[in-house]
């Protein structure tokens, strides 16, 4: 049975493992139309749609195991069951002795994240690493988590073990391969309020290192059914026993974990499309949209450029800002890795759901994930949906736009042009390469005028073509030679100029998702 079926076995009887032991409660809906609606359902179940994905806490938790750089963190009250499914989850795939539940506490005597990672020598008074421990564990839960050392918190969230200069990765080698899994981590903790006294709120630092969301309360749902659920000692034994008879793989979870949840073997990647519609969404909904513009704009100046289209101080614009006012903070670079991983799951969980365990990516599931970035990001209080409203319009804008252009599936505006532009320099030469370029430009450079998200999305585009323009202008030897290339192969040397001589110029980074 190839790694696929494994991974295909693995999923199906965790499920069916835990039915009987994890209820499910329902974390949001996805409903897929002309927009894109996420609806955080708190624990309220809602009746099935044809075009409507209903996400529980479960699907996260087991989905999240599979993605080396995601981390859930749930913020909930006390006794709502924040560490059920995990505990659940843990104890089936790795067993007590595989998975650990750590309370994280404050103070010069509390509980580290480290912690469980390292050994005392009585002689010398100190801690050191163990690289045993360090392989030890395959998933990890931290609670109370704004409670403990952050410093040692985020090291271990990074799959670092880290003391007095010792240092250790927190990992388990995958069979077969040169290649670890790194430690899986879901974390939970209280609000800071009035309730919880001890909890204080977690910086900005240690949530950019977490999807956060409110954690649902699954008890009104499901009533009386859920204080039945309870985890059995033999959880462990009957999920592998179980996975042995579909597959007849007797291996242990330290050899069968590691190799289904290698995500480089089942890597849904993102296309020229997805990839472009992060930019343009990032550049409107986290920001003022006259500055996103006035920046783009100015590279345009540089360029002698000036853009036929600027943003409008209407009632439009207040709305924007009103909407944006319920953030905590803007995206951050991490944020960009934070969404594409989300808008990864978020497939992999609808590839579960169909049955066809084959995950792709959808403008929709970066829409979504990128609204639930934003959610995440929200002033307590704030109230759910507006933000949203912000990414359909960023996605009506983009579809829109590659539409009238006749950008074909898959491709990114921008990426298209550059290709245009290649294809034409293999034939014709530099010259004709840079024309290509232009022209792309001009078709965006319009004096049509429209709302907020159209303006700072042709802005951004423009300005991104401007700058792979200098680019190339600036190493026209090294990209002249690349032209020089037959069929794809120009492609391939001309990222390995941009790749060699990117980090010579900050602007040159908005390139990243254009040449891949």
């Amino acid at each position: 049975m190839d790694n696929k079926e494994l991974r295909r076995n693995f999923i199906k009887t965790a499920y069916q493992t835990l039915d009987s032991v994890v209820a499910p409660t329902p974390y949001l809906e996805i409903t897929e139309g002309d927009n894109v609606n996420v609806t955080f359902l708190n624990g309220e179940g809602r009746l099935p749609t044809p075009k409507s994905t209903e996400i529980t806490v479960l699907d996260i938790d087991l989905a999240s195991l599979f993605f080396d750089d995601f981390h859930v963190l749930k913020e909930g009250v006390t006794g709502t069951g924040k560490s059920y499914t995990a505990d659940a989850l843990g104890h089936m795939i790795c067993s007590s002795d595989g998975y650990l539940n750590l309370t994280l506490s404050g103070g010069a005597i509390g509980t580290s994240a480290v912690q469980p990672f390292t050994t005392f020598d009585p002689k010398k008074m100190e801690l050191h690493v163990d690289p045993k421990k360090c392989a030890k564990y395959g998933i990890l839960f931290l609670d109370e988590i704004n409670a403990g050392d952050f410093k040692d918190t985020s090291r271990v969230v990074e799959g670092v073990a880290q003391v007095n200069g010792e240092r250790e990765y927190l990992r388990l080698p995958i069979p077969d391969t040169d290649r670890y899994k790194k430690i899986s981590i879901i974390a939970a903790m209280n609000p800071s309020d009035a309730l919880h006294s001890h909890a204080r709120e977690l910086s900005i630092a240690g949530e950019n290192r977490f999807l956060k969301f409110k954690f649902p309360n699954g008890v009104s749902e499901n009533a009386s059914g859920q204080p039945d659920k309870d985890i059995s000692d033999d959880l462990h034994e009957q999920f592998w026993r179980s996975f042995q008879e579909k597959t007849g793989d007797k291996r242990g979870w330290r050899d069968i974990y590691p190799l289904v949840t290698d995500e480089q073997q089942f890597r849904a990647e993102l296309d020229g499309a997805t990839q472009e519609f992060i930019d343009i969404a990032l550049s409107y909904v986290g920001n003022d949209p006259l500055e996103a513009f006035e920046r783009n704009a100015g590279l345009l100046q540089q360029a002698g450029i000036r853009p036929l289209f600027s943003v409008r101080k209407d009632n439009d614009y207040k709305k924007i800002l009103d909407a944006q006012s319920a953030l905590k903070h803007g995206f951050v670079r991490r944020d960009v890795r934070k969404i594409r991983n989300l808008s990864r799951l978020l497939g992999f969980i609808k590839s579960i759901k169909d049955g066809s365990y084959n995950p792709t990516v959808s403008l929709n599931d970066v829409a979504a994930s990128i609204g639930i970035v934003l959610e995440s990001k929200a002033v307590n209080g704030t109230v759910d949906g507006k933000l949203m409203t912000l990414v359909n319009d960023a996605l009506a804008t983009y579809r829109k736009m590659t539409e009238e252009i006749g950008i074909p599936a898959g491709y990114g505006l921008r990426q298209a042009v550059w290709q245009a532009a290649v294809n034409a320099g293999q034939r014709n030469g530099f010259k004709t390469y840079i024309d290509t370029l232009r022209q792309g430009a001009v078709q965006i450079n319009t004096q049509q005028t429209g709302n907020a998200s159209q303006v700072v999305a042709r802005s951004r585009m423009l300005a991104d073509l401007v700058v792979l323009e200098h680019f190339s202008k600036t190493y026209e030897q090294d990209v002249t030679a690349a032209l020089k290339e037959k069929g794809n192969a120009a492609f391939g040397a001309f990222a390995q100029v941009y790749e060699a001589n990117k980090n010579k110029g900050s602007v040159y980074q908005r390139l990243d998702s254009i040449i891949r």
